[in-house]
């Protein structure tokens, strides 16, 4: 998945990508530790202790979440081989996101770096097997390999589910890009291979709020009103994400062939990375309401100083706070460059919460483009546009 997940901390930093948890992972991860501990390994191994079993689901729910990361890790690597920057993946309650700059620049590269998680997740899943059974084969002569049974014997399954589900044809699902990927390298028609994609995730989200409705009422499932409500959440979580990339292709049909030039602004307020914070607040935050601010050296970019930077810094700390200190890298930045479609544009402000995008030609910075001023320009479009247009 490619997106931002705000209501998230960062908890490590593995290869230059920060790992963010979000508050609902601690939801699920208490939610898997308990089935974990009062039903599933009870069951197997009754003769664990109570301390014993609550040890072992814990263990063995960190571990799968460590799978997770690395699920996302490799979408993370991948893209980074074909010049996407990857500046996060968070953990939350549906799984993981990395959060990328931008989307993949060609079908080749989509389909490697959907593929990329899903094959990891299966590797795991096949490993955890062997381990499971190698461990459960000599257990009579090492009695303390049961519990390496008992935890690959739960990751194995769990990372080959992970595998399956995400492998299935939809947005916002791994399969689902790779459907995309292969449509779009055939037809040479990403707008198309999107529209494609996404009706495929829509398709799923019904089929799971059904299977949720079915097992609310008991219709063909025993009833289960917990799980009925899971798979309910899941379903609308994919429904909208779906809906959510159709939009953005209606979006890319109505500006059509316009590009970032004629909107974007070239009288641009910008600092030197050496500034302190307070000058800045007291100099251009202050008197010209600005929410975000290039960081240049000469005319390079070398970041972005935003509103939710500065409130990191306490105010007796702002003026021996650097701006370099606080700033989002430019290597971390979601960019265009003048002659980029304006779809494209709206791509990239579809996976950053900026309110601007530094507008980049050469490694100079010639101008911003304001998400105002985009949305501006669709809304006009819209209002004028003919009707068979709409």
């Amino acid at each position: 998945m490619l997106a931002n997940v705000p209501g998230s901390i960062r908890v490590a930093r593995i290869f230059g990508i920060d790992i963010n948890v979000h508050f609902s992972w601690i939801v699920i991860f208490f939610v898997v530790v308990t089935n974990l501990s009062e039903s599933i390994y009870p069951d197997q191994f009754p003769q664990w202790s109570r301390e014993k079993t609550f040890v072992v689901s814990a263990v063995s729910a960190s571990l799968f979440f460590a799978s997770v990361v690395a699920h996302e890790l490799a979408h993370s690597l991948v893209a980074r081989r074909f010049q996407m920057t990857v500046s996060s993946i968070t953990l939350f309650m549906l799984g993981g996101v990395a959060s990328l700059t931008r989307e993949p620049p060609s079908a080749k590269a989509e389909l490697f770096m959907a593929a990329a998680g899903p094959l990891t997740s299966i590797v795991i899943g096949i490993a955890g097997v062997v381990i499971a059974f190698a461990a459960d084969s000599a257990q009579a002569t090492a009695p303390w390999l049961q519990v390496v049974s008992a935890v690959a014997g739960y990751l194995g399954p769990i990372n080959l589910i992970v595998a399956a589900f995400n492998l299935v044809p939809g947005f916002p699902l791994d399969g689902g890009r790779v459907l995309r990927a292969a449509i779009w390298g055939i037809t040479k028609d990403r707008l198309g291979a999107t529209r494609i994609a996404a009706r495929g995730g829509q398709l799923f989200a019904g089929l799971l709020f059904t299977v949720g409705v079915a097992f609310v009422f008991g219709i063909g499932f025993p009833q289960n009103e917990l799980q009925g409500i899971l798979y309910g959440f899941i379903g609308y979580f994919v429904w909208n994400a779906a809906s959510a990339s159709l939009q953005q292709e209606r979006l890319a049909a109505v500006v059509g062939g316009a590009t970032v030039r004629p909107l974007m602004a070239t009288d641009v307020r910008s600092t030197p990375p050496g500034v302190m914070v307070g000058q800045i607040i007291r100099d251009l935050v202050l008197p010209m309401n600005l929410r975000a601010i290039p960081v240049v050296s000469g005319d390079r970019l070398i970041g972005l100083i935003t509103i939710g930077d500065l409130r990191k810094i306490d105010q007796d700390r702002w003026a021996t706070t650097p701006v370099e200190d606080v700033m989002t890298p430019g290597s971390e930045l979601a960019t265009v460059s003048p002659d980029d479609a304006l779809g494209t544009a709206l791509e990239r402000f579809g996976v950053t919460d900026l309110p601007l995008l530094p507008v980049v030609k050469d490694g100079r910075l010639v101008g911003v483009l304001y998400r105002e001023a985009v949305i501006g320009y669709v809304r006009m479009q819209e209002m004028v546009a003919p009707q068979g247009r709409r």
